[in-house]
């Protein structure tokens, strides 16, 4: 085994590292991605539970015209 050939494992050994390194990584940020639609989904579903029940808010200014139109 001569320089050219342990130089041309090294490069083979640290492509495919790096190949690995970017597979780990983007399956890493889809469930990172995933993760925060959840956790975004569920806040807002938090919030409008939230608005439902608490009717001493009363409705938006928008539902009163919406009701009003429908009503005439």
């Amino acid at each position: 085994m001569n320089a050219n050939d342990v130089a041309s494992e090294g490069l083979r050994l640290i492509s495919r590292l790096a190949d690995e390194a970017s597979s780990v990584a983007m399956v890493a940020g889809y469930v990172a991605l995933g993760a925060a639609v959840l956790v975004g989904r569920s806040l807002l579903d938090v919030a409008g539970e939230t608005r439902r029940r608490l009717s001493s808010l009363g409705p938006r200014p928008r539902e009163q015209e919406t009701r009003r139109h429908g009503a005439a």
